[in-house]
């Protein structure tokens, strides 16, 4: 077993980035049609021209910008397909006591006991989720800390929520 950190994107519903940026990218792929057009067609009045090179440009620019988003924005976090929606990551640190208490609130879904389940600062037993921003679709996972790092105690565990 992985931490949920590294196997969520093995999941077949999950994948690794953002929704796809279509408007981006039909903005460089017009900025390449007119920068080709612009430097195919010489004679060219220098009006048409110019805007040519502008929309060339704003394409470049986009492109630009899409590349730095991937690289540097959002791309990284969990993206469930079905429901559209990036996953954010929550964590919450417990005492190795509660674990059977847990693991049956968990594998049960029952998030009334697990809100009941007394929380500590030190991070010894941790359980890590993702969930979209109206909390439709959990995938948990819980993980013992110890020296090498999060050990997984559980499989992750998928609770959909999409009724409420």
């Amino acid at each position: 077993m992985e931490p949920i950190k590294k196997s969520i994107y093995s999941l077949p519903e999950i994948r690794r980035g953002l929704e796809p940026l279509w408007w981006a990218w039909a903005l460089v792929a017009a900025g390449a049609v007119c920068g080709a057009l612009c430097l195919a067609v010489p004679s060219m009045p220098s009006g048409l021209a110019s805007l040519l090179a502008f929309t060339a440009a704003i394409g470049a620019l986009a492109l630009l910008l899409v590349l730095c988003f991937y690289l540097f924005g959002d791309s990284r976090r969990p993206y469930h397909k079905p429901l559209h929606t990036l996953l954010e990551p929550t964590v919450a640190y417990y005492s190795p006591a509660v674990q059977q208490q847990l693991v049956s609130a968990l594998e049960a879904g029952d998030e009334a006991a697990l809100d009941a389940v007394k929380r500590q600062p030190k991070p010894e037993l941790v359980l890590m989720r993702y969930s979209d921003e109206r909390e439709r679709i959990f995938y948990s996972q819980l993980l013992r800390v110890d020296g090498a790092g999060w050990q997984p105690v559980t499989n992750i565990i998928t609770n959909n929520l999409n009724n409420r």
